[in-house]
């Protein structure tokens, strides 16, 4: 026995002195200017410009004022009509930052529009167009879902696609109920989508709420975190439902990014290039054009769901 302790003991201490220290050098982490802006039919554009960070980076308020916020740019749009403006940097209700480069200039349908950046000594440009605007043909609370509490409703809207055209729709919404107030448009799933499958037919979507911001999220006990992460309706919300159509351009950045959105934390799958419509060097984002009519819903009672 004593000599298969001393096995073994040999053993580890052989293939301890065999272990190799392996240090790794990371290449120094280049940050990249993240354009994000949007101009809407009958609402001002607003840009927000800040820098991407390292992935391990720790992220508090002063390090976001310092090194992710670009506050000092020079942002101008041009539209096809030839109205020029330079966007003011200000305070902005729809900016998960507070703050955005904001026009006096509203969006028209059937209009194109150009958006220059000068930064850092370089220039940034894309160009977005605003098309037209669609009907629903119905929209209402729906609870086909088997699966949810009885008090808990979808929105379910119909719809008829133009045959004539091809199509790039977006949906978000807001709920304002007594417990979840959003600030902000959160997106529906699945982010964007086109007509490849139903063109010129009707067809039914359901509005569920997802991806609700999380960047400045304050601390919640977990009914507050069920709260804020709901996907649907309850009694006492009122529902802001914008329905929208985008250009190719916008759509190819919507939907690679929810993709990656989707598949990103997927350790067996590579992740996939988001398609940016920003042109320059060392950037990448979106500037979007959107078509859009927005729809309310009040739930002010409890619907029975049929049996």
């Amino acid at each position: 026995m004593k000599y298969k302790l001393l096995i073994f003991s040999l053993l580890f201490l052989i293939f301890a002195a065999c272990q190799t220290e392996i240090e790794v050098d990371l290449p120094d982490y280049e940050p990249k200017l993240i354009v994000e802006g949007y101009i809407e039919n009958g609402q001002r554009a607003y840009v927000m410009l800040t820098r991407s960070i390292p992935y391990f980076q720790g992220i508090d308020l002063e390090y976001i004022i310092n090194n992710v916020l670009v506050l000092d740019a020079d942002v101008t749009i041009t539209s096809s009509d030839g109205e020029t403006e330079k966007l003011s940097l200000m305070p902005y209700g729809e900016s998960p930052f507070y703050f955005a480069y904001v026009s006096n200039m509203v969006g028209k349908e059937n209009t194109t529009y150009d958006l220059e950046i000068k930064w850092a000594g370089k220039t940034y440009t894309s160009r977005t167009s605003i098309s037209h605007t669609f009907e629903l043909d119905s929209i209402g609370l729906d609870h086909s879902l088997e699966t949810l509490a009885d008090t808990s409703y979808t929105v379910r809207v119909l719809m008829t696609d133009d045959a004539s055209e091809m199509n790039y729709y977006q949906f978000f919404i807001k709920i304002h109920g007594r417990k979840l107030h959003d600030n902000i448009w959160v997106t529906a799933l699945p982010v964007a989508f086109d007509d490849a499958t139903f063109n010129g037919q009707q067809f039914t979507y359901e509005v569920l709420r997802s991806n609700p911001s999380t960047f400045f999220m304050p601390k919640m006990d977990e009914e507050a975190q069920r709260e804020y992460f709901r996907m649907t309706c309850r009694p006492g919300d009122t529902v802001y439902v914008k329905h929208c159509q985008m250009d190719y351009d916008s759509y190819q950045f919507w939907n690679t990014g929810g993709n990656e959105a989707a598949m990103g934390q997927n350790p067996f799958m590579n992740p996939a290039p988001i398609i940016s419509n920003i042109h320059g060097d060392n950037v990448s984002g979106l500037w979007c054009g959107y078509a859009a009519k927005t729809d309310v819903l009040i739930y002010d009672e409890i619907v029975k769901p049929k049996r």
